[in-house]
């Protein structure tokens, strides 16, 4: 498709639901913003996604789609949509909407993607070539404004946190994917002391107990801040840190999205897929016959988490805190 840049003065972005995924579509949004330099964006997002995009000066309206709303709530918002008459429509959700709502240009619902183009990052870049945009390399980001900054300086400040500060993120919304306890307690222990590292443990309310039960096993003394930031703030956060320890879950592309050290531990997700996306990023994994079985349930005792043990994810963590000087 030869699509009259001069021609789209609006677009429409709709995106993914959970934040880990919404976070890895945030560079075709940083394509669109430099492609269309004139361009009004809007995006689609749902209700969990709102804190990445309502700060962001590339956005022009944010629209929040909650999937539970009545179908008469969702008429009207189709039927608005359709007022503001688009000119494209960038859809990564593969719904019907673009072809209700009648833009001039919009993405293929029916799109193939090459086998070299495996990470989610780059298929939702990818969706872009119907386009003629052809761009696999932006980065992901996320705009976090001044005062989210000045919360998280004042709150490490409050708590005595100085450099270098080893974030760990040890939930995972499937419990699949997280990675035992006692890895955790070992590898934060031996991170303050041996690297002297100010270790600062991070997730949401249902990560409490987790985070709660790993502290009270350590040794040495970590600061808990689950349910102290929002997301924005937890990427400023992230940006301060020496190394994000984390299973596969949304802190993962957050912190790739502010330039963080990636320690990513994965078993029945693949990587290839999912994992982190700087050029200094290390993954840690057991390659068994069954994973990554990308499965919602495992029939081998979780082994692939199982078997990996503290030792060699603090090997990978020391050399990233420390160097290998």
């Amino acid at each position: 498709m030869i699509v009259d840049k001069s021609q789209v003065k609006r677009i429409l972005v709709i995106t993914l639901s959970n934040v880990g995924d919404i976070i890895l579509t945030t560079p075709v949004i940083r394509v669109l913003a430099k492609e269309f330099p004139g361009s009004r964006i809007d995006v689609m997002v749902g209700p969990s996604g709102k804190d990445i995009f309502d700060k962001d000066p590339r956005i022009f309206k944010l629209i929040i789609y909650d999937k539970h709303l009545p179908i008469s709530d969702k008429r009207r918002l189709q039927l608005k949509l359709k007022r503001l008459k688009y000119d494209a429509v960038v859809d990564l959700r593969n719904t019907v909407l673009p072809l209700l709502i009648g833009p001039k240009y919009r993405t293929s619902p029916m799109q193939t993607f090459p086998k070299a183009v495996v990470h989610k990052k780059h298929r939702h870049l990818y969706r872009l070539y119907c386009l003629g945009i052809r761009s696999l390399n932006e980065d992901l980001y996320i705009h976090i404004p001044r005062e989210d900054e000045e919360y998280v300086d004042a709150l490490l400040k409050e708590n005595g946190i100085a450099e270098p500060i080893v974030v760990i993120n040890p939930g995972a919304k499937s419990h699949l994917k997280r990675w035992a306890i006692e890895g955790f307690v070992e590898l934060a222990d031996r991170l303050i002391n041996e690297c002297r590292a100010n270790v600062v443990f991070i997730g949401l309310n249902e990560d409490k107990d987790v985070v709660s039960s790993i502290i009270k096993k350590m040794r040495g003394e970590a600061h808990n801040f689950v349910n102290k930031t929002n997301i924005r703030q937890l990427g400023s956060l992230l940006k301060r840190t020496k190394l994000l320890i984390t299973n596969d879950s949304a802190p993962l592309h957050l912190g790739c999205a502010v330039g963080t050290r990636v320690l990513a531990i994965f078993g029945p997700t693949n990587p290839k897929k999912y994992g982190p996306t700087g050029e200094f990023d290390v993954v840690v994994n057991k390659k068994l016959f069954c994973s990554p079985c990308e499965s919602a349930e495992c029939k081998y005792d979780h082994e692939c988490m199982k078997l990996i043990c503290a030792d060699e994810a603090y090997e990978a963590a020391k050399i990233m805190v420390q160097g290998y000087g």
